[in-house]
């Protein structure tokens, strides 16, 4: 437990860094979810899935949106600023294995998701008709499971990326894509075709369809089978995570 010790550090660091920028961590996605929740209520027009309001069915993929954005989005801007200024090299000097960075910036990342899904969620819950949650537990699991997942896809593009335009191209290109695509203003079950079929290698999809399942109890795929491909894409992100990461460190 003592070798942790600097991990943490760098953790409660990181939590430190996007504290200062409060503007930007909560009120910038708090902005978006408003403005989506508008237009989605007045075209809703009472509509439902499954015999979900469509405007609840929405709103969840809207938090898990937002969780996704704010995981991926701080280590990799993170990473980007420290080149930029010149901290770099704090971390090539700092006791912590390249691994141990990878994760330390990856569950700072988490735990902004987290703060920032809940604090959008406190400032408008009230206006969603949404009467529990059907699996908490499940609930825990899955939102912990998806920030720290989207955080070290986020260590990836951050120890890769040289400056702001090429994060800028990765969000617009890549991550946007993912979540537009990932049935998150929709039931992929209306899709045509191959398409919902095409959906479920969109590990997006099943981090929507998680937080989705353990509120409302409704889901496009199976539950298990969601949380099996988001563990399996941690797994997998983590691999290239760790590689990238001693490559950057050890660079002169």
């Amino acid at each position: 437990m003592q070798n942790l010790t600097p991990v943490f550090a760098l953790v409660a660091r990181e939590v430190k860094r996007f504290q200062k920028i409060w503007l930007d961590t909560v009120v910038s996605p708090i902005m978006s979810m408003i403005l989506f929740l508008a237009v989605f209520g007045v075209v809703s027009g009472g509509r439902d899935v499954a015999g979900i309001p469509y405007l609840a069915f929405v709103y969840m993929g809207l938090l898990t949106m937002t969780m996704v954005n704010a995981s991926f989005s701080n280590p990799a801007f993170a990473l980007v600023i420290a080149k930029n200024v010149g901290t770099f090299m704090d971390l090539q000097i700092t006791p912590v294995p390249p691994w141990g960075v990878g994760l330390a910036y990856a569950f700072a990342a988490s735990i902004r998701g987290i703060i920032t899904l809940l604090i959008a969620l406190l400032a408008t819950v009230w206006f969603i008709p949404i009467s529990g949650v059907a699996n908490p537990l499940l609930l825990i699991v899955s939102v912990v499971l998806i920030g720290v997942a989207f955080g070290m896809l986020g260590v990836i593009f951050g120890m890769y990326a040289k400056n702001f335009e090429a994060l800028t191209f990765v969000m617009t290109f890549i991550i946007q894509p993912m979540i537009f695509l990932a049935g998150t203003f929709y039931s992929i079950k209306q899709l045509p075709g191959i398409w919902p079929t095409v959906s479920l290698f969109n590990p997006m999809h099943h981090a929507v369809n998680l937080v989705r399942y353990s509120v409302t109890g409704y889901a496009d795929s199976a539950p298990m089978v969601s949380l099996a491909v988001m563990a399996v894409f941690a797994v997998a992100i983590f691999i290239p995570m760790q590689w990238i990461t001693t490559r950057n460190l050890k660079a002169s």
